[in-house]
C-alpha cells in the first residue's frame, strides 16, 4: 500500500477525496467535504485550507 506523503499539495489531496466520492461544501479557513453514504448518511470531513496538507 502506498504511504500518505508528509506534505502533500492542497489541490492533489482534494482531488483525491473527490475521487473516493467526497465533493467540497465551503473553503474558506477550513476546507469542508461530504460524501453520502450508500445507506443515507453521510460523512463529513474538515482539513485546514493551507498549501500542504501534513500527513
Amino acid at each position: 500500500m502506498v504511504k500518505f506523503p508528509v506534505d502533500a499539495p492542497k489541490a492533489k489531496v482534494i482531488k483525491t477525496l473527490e475521487f473516493l466520492g467526497f465533493t467540497v461544501i465551503r473553503k474558506r479557513e477550513h476546507i469542508v467535504m461530504e460524501r453520502e453514504n450508500e445507506d443515507g448518511t453521510k460523512t463529513p470531513l474538515t482539513m485546514p485550507n493551507h498549501s500542504q496538507i501534513k500527513g
